[in-house]
């Protein structure tokens, strides 16, 4: 694809560089000196048309602070002869209330706001050209150190989230669809790991719930040949999140400490390695030049 010539919009989200770092979000620059307060350097040459100095690192977390990823110890795997096309949203009647099927030929930006920050982690940049849409689906690629991701505009308490997705295997990326807090809050506003595949063999996804101030998590690994086509799906309401693959429930949490507590918005993006112990390893030799994560559709319903 050309290189983007027009400016980058500044309203556009950088959430993975959000994601699993801890930041004061939502407050005015001039609160940026709080102690602990500092952001993720990245390679000069990745910014280019940005503006404003270059981000510095995190501070790590103290004793009892935020938690790495974690990879969960609860683990399932799929079982191919019981697999089904029939999403969750068809076999439990939930009601749908907006939609993307990626029929067009250019991304919906009245629905979709396409990131434009740095990755989990700070190792490349995700870059709004690195989106397109074609014969029908949405394609996130990943090209070097830098990659694609993007927030669905609205958001809202409690509902259900189904997309259906393939990803392709390649040391160094990860493949995520997750829930975002509205108030930018992380940890303490949630986050809803509905999908999230970091290994190069994508044979195994992750169902992973974040929440506290500390970034607790609980949640599942289950195993399968994710480089196919699978239905995935997050219910959230009130006194639940419960996560679905091919329809079927996979994992499920009813601790209210658990429940996201407010307003939250659909994310989709792939992000660089290395990141985490053991989660997703850095671009080597294999890594290929391209690297797509492919998206047939999302659907949101109704709580």
């Amino acid at each position: 694809m050309p290189e983007q010539t027009e400016q980058e919009p500044e309203h556009d989200p950088e959430a993975p560089s959000r994601r699993r770092w801890p930041a004061v979000v939502g407050l005015v620059a001039g609160l940026a000196v709080l102690a602990g307060v500092v952001t993720v350097a990245v390679d000069p040459t990745l910014l280019t048309g940005s503006s404003g100095p270059t981000p510095a690192p995190a501070a790590p977390p103290g004793p009892g602070g935020m938690h790495d990823q974690e990879r969960p110890t609860e683990v399932g795997e799929l079982d191919p002869a019981s697999r089904s096309d029939t999403e969750a949203a068809v076999r439990n009647g939930w009601r749908l209330t907006d939609h993307d099927e990626f029929d067009g030929t250019a991304l919906d930006r009245t629905r979709w706001s396409p990131y434009t920050g740095e990755t989990t982690g700070g190792n490349g940049r995700h870059r709004a050209e690195n989106i397109s849409v074609r014969d029908g689906e949405l394609v996130l690629t990943s090209r070097g150190r830098t990659s694609a991701g993007l927030a669905w505009r609205g958001g809202q308490q409690y509902g259900r989230w189904e997309i259906r997705a393939k990803t392709n295997p390649g040391v160094g990326y990860g493949d995520v669809a997750l829930l975002w807090p509205d108030a930018e809050d992380w940890p303490e506003g949630g986050e809803l790991n509905f999908m999230e595949i970091p290994k190069p063999e994508r044979a195994e996804t992750h169902t992973i719930v974040h929440y506290g101030e500390d970034n607790s998590q609980v949640g599942k690994t289950v195993r399968g040949d994710f480089t196919q086509w699978h239905t995935y799906a997050v219910e959230w309401l009130p006194d639940r999140v419960v996560f679905y693959i091919d329809g079927a429930e996979v994992f499920r949490t009813t601790d209210p400490e658990q429940i996201p507590p407010r307003s939250m918005h659909l994310a989709m993006q792939q992000d660089i390695g290395p990141y985490g112990d053991d989660w997703i390893p850095a671009p080597d030799a294999t890594s290929p030049e391209t690297l797509d994560f492919q998206v047939d559709w999302v659907r949101i319903y109704a709580p």
